[in-house]
């Protein structure tokens, strides 16, 4: 490998390392800027007609889900920050066992590995996030539903529940209330809400509000009956999870169990985990192996996954 081959790989991860630093940094600064101040609100105005001109622009299949994955777990990060961190993780992934190794082989598993380190970390974050809401979303529509009933309007209940109830949800309704206090009309921001919480009752929440509206309605009947339906698919969710801890426990100690098994062989018998890596199948054959456990893991976790 030559010098400046080196030099350029490693220029470049630096480089995309830094940027993706220097963006995050700078997104969580503007988060934690205080609410009453001039350029938070300017943050927010700015937030907002992003938002529209996002709604407006057509994106293929690839650029939409990822946007969402970022909606849905509840990133302090925007999308393009999120891309940068996929890029640098990839470059760094790619750099690194060249400069140790120096190994194409090993340099293109690194890209992968790095590129899909951090949107695994959003994967997880999403699941738990929305696990999470899903918890708390009956005592919210039920605190909306009696704070209507108490004869508040809807910008009052939203800032209600912005106030008073569980995290997750507490953030998006503080931020929504927010939103209307800007001049936001509530239909575009529960639709900015529908698509930050992907939950069917929160969706039929959101459409009501559009439909009450414009043709009226009893929003807190629709309200307390919508948080029945989130108790009972909970409730629901949490006997999935307790019937099925056992075949995921199965699951979890078979995988850790190769790895232990791995490790245990290095540690006995080194000459032959180093005859295996050496050999000019047993990269191949290690990477295709764990293709395999990769793909049973989802597998399996898909059969888990019972829509309700």
């Amino acid at each position: 490998m030559t010098i400046t081959l080196v030099s350029v790989l490693v220029a470049a991860a630096v480089g995309s390392l830094l940027l993706a630093v220097v963006l995050l940094v700078q997104d969580l600064r503007v988060r934690e800027v205080a609410p009453d101040s001039e350029q938070a609100l300017q943050q927010q105005i700015q937030e907002v007609l992003q938002a529209r001109a996002a709604a407006n622009q057509p994106v293929n299949r690839l650029d939409q889900w990822f946007y969402e994955l970022i909606d849905h777990a509840g990133s302090p990060v925007d999308p393009q920050t999120a891309t940068a961190l996929v890029a640098g993780g990839a470059v760094v992934g790619c750099a690194a066992p060249l400069l140790l190794l120096e190994s194409l082989f090993w340099a293109a598993v690194g890209t992968v590995v790095g590129a899909l380190a951090p949107v695994l970390w959003w994967l997880i974050r999403r699941e738990r996030r929305l696990r999470a809401m899903q918890h708390v979303m009956p005592e919210t529509l039920e605190m909306i539903a009696d704070a209507i009933r108490a004869g508040e309007t809807l910008e009052q209940a939203t800032e209600l529940a912005g106030q008073q109830a569980p995290s997750p949800l507490k953030e998006e309704f503080a931020y929504a209330a927010k939103q209307l206090q800007l001049g936001q009309t509530p239909m575009l921001v529960m639709s900015r809400m529908a698509r930050r919480i992907p939950l069917p009752e929160f969706k039929i929440f959101a459409t009501a509000v559009m439909v009450h509206r414009q043709t009226g309605g009893n929003l807190a009947l629709l309200a307390e009956r919508l948080a029945h339906s989130a108790r009972d698919r909970a409730e629901f969710a949490g006997h999935l999870r307790a019937v099925t801890a056992g075949s995921r426990l199965s699951i979890i100690g078979i995988v850790l169990g190769v790895l232990a098994a791995l490790f245990i062989l290095g540690g006995i018998r080194p000459e032959y985990l180093r005859a295996f890596l050496e050999h000019p199948l047993g990269p191949r054959i290690l990477l295709l192996s764990a293709a395999f456990q990769v793909v049973g893991l989802l597998w399996v976790w898909r059969i888990m996954k019972v829509p309700y």
